[in-house]
């Protein structure tokens, strides 16, 4: 549990971007609210998409609220809501309801037009909070966030990336050296690659750590753990990065192993 703002409340929250429950699980919050499926997902074409089956097995009634936002990722590849803004482009049949004890109710999604990119992926918010007063100043609520994956179709999909810089993070006996990779095309396939470090008369290959990157963010993609593998010196790094079987093209990048 942690705090649910201000107002001395407290939560319960799962978020999930490309791995976790399968698209048939439900998920639940204490055992006071669950949402499924945990993960939506859909071809983005516009219209009816389907439904999310919202239930209450508290045995007080529960005010309801669901909402749709888009991602945002940290570098190291962790998501969350954004919770101060909405995806405009989807729309769902109830967003703030009251649930009685031990009832469900079905929150149909459907989609207005075309995203931009032909996909979008995001997060589903639902908030309960149960009926009665608050006890010793602490009103419980419970919140989950599940994904909402609307998928281009299969000859609109476009993989694609960009490479920004390497990143040495520790040192070359205890640490890893990682490469930013903004994600330019339109699915969450992960992003990873064969990795070859050569120079100072040394040379190492690796598998990069692949990440589920949400489109047009940018997250520090693992390639190698140094582990004293390396002497400090000057290397050249070759990454041929690839994606859902796709080869996204090779960077090459040079850095002083410190």
């Amino acid at each position: 549990m942690r705090p649910f703002s201000a107002r001395r409340s407290a939560i319960a929250a799962i978020a999930l971007l490309a791995g976790g429950a399968g698209a048939g699980h439900a998920l639940a919050a204490g055992g006071g609210l669950s949402v499924s499926p945990g993960i939506f997902e859909h071809t983005a074409s516009p219209g009816n998409l389907g439904s999310l089956k919202i239930s209450n097995t508290t045995g007080k009634s529960m005010a309801v609220e669901v909402a749709l936002r888009p991602w945002v990722q940290s570098p190291s590849g962790e998501v969350s809501p954004n919770r101060g803004m909405t995806l405009g482009e989807v729309r769902l049949s109830a967003s703030s309801f009251t649930l009685g004890a031990g009832s469900s109710q079905s929150v149909g999604v459907s989609l207005t037009r075309e995203p931009a990119g032909r996909s979008l992926y995001g997060a589903v918010e639902v908030t309960g909070t149960p009926s009665g007063r608050a006890t010793n100043g602490i009103k419980i609520a419970y919140r989950l966030v599940c994904s909402l994956r609307l998928d281009a179709p299969g000859g609109a999909q476009s993989f694609r990336a960009s490479a920004g810089s390497l990143i040495e993070q520790g040192s070359v006996e205890h640490g890893t050296l990682l490469l930013a990779v903004r994600n330019t095309g339109n699915t969450i396939a992960p992003i990873g690659g064969k990795v070859r470090i050569s120079g100072s008369g040394h040379s190492l290959s690796a598998n990069a750590t692949a990440k589920a990157i949400v489109p047009g963010a940018t997250v520090n993609v693992p390639l190698v753990q140094l582990l004293g593998s390396l002497p400090r010196g000057r290397y050249t790094v070759t990454v041929g990065l690839s994606q859902d079987g796709h080869s996204l093209g090779t960077v090459t990048r040079t850095i002083e192993l410190r």
